[in-house]
């Protein structure tokens, strides 16, 4: 098992404060299941874990969300799910083309801060906007189709 480096602390930072968000909702136990599989994906450099990992996380955003949790709850639970899986593949990413010995600080700091910034801007932009307090609620079959939906058009962008 290699040591992981730092941006791969980091994911496993993001995949436990979207676990924690959702700790007392009805998707906990999912972020957990995937927090667990993320962090054993970063721990032993294979991307499917960290891609299972971050998918059983939003899993767990869609079912608290399906069960009428706040929608501030989920934006925050999603957008740490999503640091947690752009976090982990950058860690694979390193520990497949880089020696164990190469210094690679700066550019993982650089990836963490400008992901955070990014995510932090993004939930404080959705949680001012009235967009979010304003979303109409959903049924279980359409939250699933929309779901299903996005995961299809994600595959089919990412070739």
């Amino acid at each position: 098992m290699r040591q992981p480096r730092l941006v791969g602390v980091a994911s496993l930072m993001a995949a436990l404060v979207a676990t924690a968000v959702l700790a007392t909702t009805a998707g906990g136990g999912l972020a957990l299941l995937g927090a667990l599989v993320l962090a054993a994906g970063v721990l032993d450099a294979r991307r499917r874990l960290v891609t299972l990992g971050a998918v059983l996380q939003c899993g767990g955003v869609v079912l608290a969300g399906v069960t009428a949790t706040g929608a501030i709850v989920l934006v925050v639970a999603v957008a740490a799910a999503v640091l947690a899986w752009d976090f982990g593949q950058y860690a694979v990413d390193l520990a497949e083309s880089m020696t164990e010995d190469a210094i690679t600080h700066n550019a993982e700091l650089v990836r963490i801060a400008g992901g955070t910034l990014l995510a932090a801007l993004t939930v404080g932009a959705l949680s001012l906007s009235g967009l979010v307090l304003t979303v109409p609620s959903v049924g279980p079959v359409t939250t699933g189709l929309l779901l299903v939906g996005a995961v299809l058009a994600v595959a089919g962008l990412s070739g």
